[in-house]
């Protein structure tokens, strides 16, 4: 058993006990906060919510080299989590349970981990130059053919991927299920085998 599985038993078994603060009244939440979150695309933390009454949280924050943080969700739109090298924040779920925002003022977006109506790994020309994408488990790279990096995002779902650019400026894309990348700036980017 791995060690975040071994953290996830005994979530299970009560150690949220010990995690939730005297009188706190724990709810149900609404929406489950399992899956894969980003701030942009640069961050891939990944949270599981389960235990007896699925109030507790844990929070992988490896992809940083940060320990594991665990919380307790307090209401159906709320929660708390408690980072051991960074303290403890609060958190509101909004956005239909796909945004999370923190006490610190940072947010996070439910990373969308499907497949896609079109496969995005590979080359797109907006018919002046060239750029790569890739998508690993939903988190969205371009970088240019020599391999520098311009943007990061993630897919929001099987049809919209949202990247950050370098040069400025954050567009969300509509996936075309015949190969075309329609953004929000009014560009359109193609897969120069298929077009």
């Amino acid at each position: 058993m791995g060690a975040l599985a071994t953290v996830l038993t005994t979530v299970g078994v009560g150690l949220g006990a010990g995690v939730a603060e005297a009188g706190t009244a724990v709810a149900p939440n609404a929406t489950s906060l399992t899956g894969n979150w980003t701030d942009n695309g640069s961050a891939m933390p990944s949270i599981i919510q389960g235990g007896v009454g699925g109030d507790n949280l844990v929070v992988n924050m490896s992809f940083a080299n940060r320990p594991t943080a665990f919380g307790k969700v307090t209401s159906a739109t709320t929660f708390f989590v408690t980072f051991p090298d960074a303290g403890r924040f609060t958190g509101t779920i909004v956005g239909g349970g796909d945004v999370l925002q923190w006490s610190n003022g940072s947010v996070w977006r439910r990373v969308f981990t499907g497949q896609l109506v079109h496969d995005i790994n590979g080359s797109w020309t907006d018919g002046i130059s060239f750029r790569r994408v890739t998508n690993t488990g939903g988190y969205v790279r371009v970088t240019l053919d020599n391999g520098t990096q311009v943007g990061v995002g993630f897919a929001r779902n099987a049809s919209t991927i949202e990247v950050s650019f370098t040069a400025g400026g954050t567009f969300l894309g509509t996936i075309d299920p015949n190969g075309l990348i329609r953004w929000s700036n009014n560009t359109t980017w193609s897969h120069p085998i298929l077009h």
